[in-house]
């Protein structure tokens, strides 16, 4: 069990932003909202050039809130530098125009606290945008785990996962993405435990546009598994 103070920080929310401005102050508030956890909040600037998502970057860099700028590098590399930056243990990556439940920081961190082998803590998701209703995510399987990611890189997890397994790969093909996915699979390999809350414990927003839609055109989603089943070919073996 831990034997952290009530008052210390433990965890992190890093949320990086290219051009996602008109989501980015509800992502905010949902972290904010979550009135029992000790949390520190940095958010990552990828270089945005859309005019609205530079207002509310400067509003909230204004307010006081701790905003990285750096050229537009990826999402990768984003989440690579707010969480070397984390002065905290546990780290929850949470995209700009996602959202959180107001439990979820504090359902984490009891879970990391109690279980030292643990790594990754999950939840299931309710879907917000161009698609409404509920994932009930499965529990860790790592045989489901090597044919496609079913976890979302809006997992709490150790900032020591994250140093063990090199960071998320800023090298994955044309920076496509599905480095959560990739993340993952590094973790399994180095012998860390998933562990699944079956219940709603953040927000994801369907959009038509997004990164992932652009992952699963048959033609980059073959590129993807060949990098990461040469990347992690002991777990393939």
């Amino acid at each position: 069990m831990s034997t952290r103070q009530p008052d210390e920080v433990a965890l992190s929310v890093i949320i990086p932003c290219y051009n996602q401005g008109e989501y980015l102050l509800d992502a905010i508030a949902s972290v904010e909202d979550c009135f029992e956890a000790n949390f520190e909040l940095i958010i990552v600037n990828d270089g945005s050039t859309e005019p609205l998502t530079l207002e509310v970057l400067d509003y909230l860099q204004n307010q006081g809130y701790s905003i990285i700028h750096q050229p537009n590098q990826g999402l990768a590399t984003a989440r690579n530098v707010g969480i070397k930056l984390a002065q905290t243990e546990y780290i929850l990556p949470l995209d700009a125009d996602n959202k959180i439940k107001p439990d979820y920081i504090s359902k984490g961190i009891e879970i990391l606290d109690q279980f030292p082998r643990v790594g990754v803590v999950y939840g299931d998701v309710e879907f917000m945008g161009d698609r409404t209703g509920i994932w009930q995510v499965p529990d860790f399987d790592h045989t489901r785990l090597l044919q496609g990611n079913y976890i979302d890189a809006c997992a709490i997890f150790r900032k020591t996962l994250w140093q063990d397994c090199g960071g998320y790969d800023p090298n994955i093909p044309d920076k496509l993405g599905f480095e959560d996915w990739d993340l993952w699979l590094s973790a399994l390999e180095k012998g860390w435990e998933f562990y699944h809350i079956p219940e709603i414990l953040f927000n994801y927003r369907v959009r038509a546009n997004s990164m992932v839609t652009r992952c699963l055109i048959p033609e980059n989603q073959a590129k993807l598994i060949r990098y990461f089943r040469n990347k992690h070919q002991t777990l393939y073996d």
